[in-house]
């Protein structure tokens, strides 16, 4: 959860660079294009690192609740 935290903000942060509306960084039109697919695919892998883990809690949660071994 905390690399898809920290993955969220830089995709933010590269993301606002490669907008066409901001002079912040590099002008060139190309470079901000790479900037901003760089920073839309660093937020599908930040989605995904976060459903990875919510899913694996969910699964160890599930998992003991239907121990039949766990003392309820």
């Amino acid at each position: 959860m905390f690399t898809s935290i920290i993955l969220g903000l830089i995709s933010t942060v590269l993301s606002l660079f490669g907008l066409k509306c901001t002079q912040v960084g590099l002008s060139n039109g190309s470079t901000k294009a790479k900037m901003a697919v760089i920073g839309g695919s660093m937020f599908i892998l930040a989605g995904l690192c976060s459903m990875i883990a919510v899913s694996w809690y969910a699964a160890m949660v599930t998992a003991e609740f239907f121990d039949p071994l766990q003392k309820k």
